[in-house]
């Protein structure tokens, strides 16, 4: 038997009168695996959302199975060709019955699968009483990284049940994701997850002529995404595209003689973030130290949590975002918990983004080892659009604006280089080392003297 035929048998649909075509061999491998955990793709044409559509119709005719497929956003969801039209194209016509409200198929069995999406950081709440036996995301890289980790949390099962539970994400390589995809499932050496590699070559179903046509219009670095499934980034889309990981520095042992900033980002439904910011004498690079955000927080937890950092640290200033809402953390603060906050600065703040990813090219912001928040936001936060004037709406945000609130308060700039050290003048030990200084010139001198006169003689 061939090795295609082989992984065939291994991953033949339970459902698989619910598939209009057998999988391909890498498809069929994808389908083979029990693992929490699995990513299929890297090239364009690859069969991506065949593969996963197929993985989530694997156990339609177990009884109280339920899956859940996820795009982007519902403009993304509703393309045509994409997975939930593909859906349509698939199972029309058979006993599964569509509910057009909720986008969900029901099987005879009981069973069903279900089409959503994520457009913001609140879409994931939408899943949070859901129990699931599948989830799979297509285009998993265009996901931040903590609405995956949210979402393996649906994941469940009654006792007994021989029905696997399964994360399966279906990407390129590129977008805000791309970095703990990367590292999630590509490289070895961390990955959590298995990843089953694909190119336009292993899917036969496809024109590969006019795909190939399309894909030579692109530029090096998508083609070389696409075509190739290289797990490249061209970071030039993302708001803070100096950051990289060689600004992440240890924590100093002692603040003793820092100049400490505090800063937040408040919200009442969204997360309020809060950051310790701060930089030695006689040094422009500011420091993040740490940082964290919390949902849902009331006025009075931040304040009494203000309270308690100032007591600790005596803080040089206190920042916060005081628009919208944020005025009446900012009130409490003050009237309540006696917090000496003041109003972050905010206005021309695509300039001072600018300025900021200048300090972080200039390796004058750096990031304090634990702020593991902090670096998967700014390492995923992307510009709406190729105007680059406004960061993308719906994606976590706030620690990045408390940073940025933060490091704007911070007066390192204008911090004198460390005078130079020696004996204070008029002590016997500035006298002798003048003297020293003195003999020294002399001697040199001397010297100059003596090689002059030495050429002049062999003239």
């Amino acid at each position: 038997m061939s090795s295609a035929a082989i992984l065939r048998a291994h991953a033949k649909l339970k459902g698989d009168r619910w598939c209009p075509h057998q999988p391909h061999p890498k498809q069929a491998a994808f389908l083979a695996l029990t693992d929490l955990e699995a990513l299929y793709g890297g090239a364009a044409g690859g069969g991506k959302s065949d593969a996963l559509l197929m993985a989530a119709l694997q156990y339609v005719d177990v009884p109280g199975y339920a899956a859940l497929l996820l795009r982007r956003t519902y403009a993304d969801l509703a393309l045509p060709g994409a997975i939930m039209d593909r859906s349509h194209t698939w199972l029309a016509g058979t006993a599964a019955h569509w509910d057009g409200e909720k986008h969900r198929w029901r099987f005879p069995s009981g069973a069903t699968l279900s089409f959503g999406y994520l457009d913001t950081e609140r879409d994931k709440y939408r899943y949070q009483g859901a129990e699931l036996q599948f989830v799979g995301l297509d285009e998993l890289t265009q996901f931040p990284n903590s609405w995956y980790i949210y979402l393996l949390s649906r994941l469940r099962r009654l006792k007994g049940s021989t029905v696997p539970l399964r994360a399966r994400g279906a990407t390129n390589p590129g977008g805000i994701g791309h970095r703990w995809v990367k590292e999630r499932f590509v490289d070895e050496a961390t990955a959590l997850g298995t990843f089953v590699p694909a190119l336009l070559d292993d899917n036969p179903s496809l024109d590969r002529d006019e795909y190939e046509t399309a894909l030579a219009r692109l530029d090096p670095t998508t083609r070389q995404q696409l075509r190739h499934g290289v797990w490249v980034q061209d970071s030039g889309g993302l708001v803070y595209s100096s950051f990289t990981r060689s600004l992440i520095v240890p924590k100093p042992a002692d603040l003793e003689g820092w100049r400490l900033i505090l800063a937040f980002d408040f919200g009442v439904v969204d997360d309020t973030a809060w950051g310790i910011l701060g930089w030695p004498k006689h040094s422009k690079n500011v420091h993040l130290i740490q940082s964290e955000k919390r949902t849902k927080m009331f006025p009075s937890e931040v304040g009494d949590l203000a309270a308690s950092l100032e007591k600790q640290y005596r803080f040089d200033q206190i920042v916060g975002d005081e628009g919208g809402l944020g005025k009446a953390f900012a009130e409490e603060m003050r009237r309540r918990f006696g917090v000496p906050i003041v109003a972050a600065e905010k206005r021309n703040k695509l300039g001072y983004i600018k300025l900021m990813g200048g300090a972080m090219h200039n390796g004058e912001f750096l990031v304090c080892e634990g702020n593991d928040a902090y670096v998967e936001e700014v390492e995923e936060l992307p510009w709406a659009d190729e105007t680059r004037m406004k960061e993308a709406a719906g994606l976590p945000n706030h620690l990045c604006d408390m940073a940025l609130y933060g490091w704007r308060a911070a007066s390192a700039w204008n911090e004198d280089d460390e005078p130079a050290t020696g004996p204070k003048p008029g002590t016997p030990e500035w006298l002798a080392r003048e003297q020293q200084r003195e003999k020294e010139a002399a001697i040199e001198e001397a010297r100059r003297r003596s090689a002059k006169q030495w050429r002049s003689g062999m003239r």
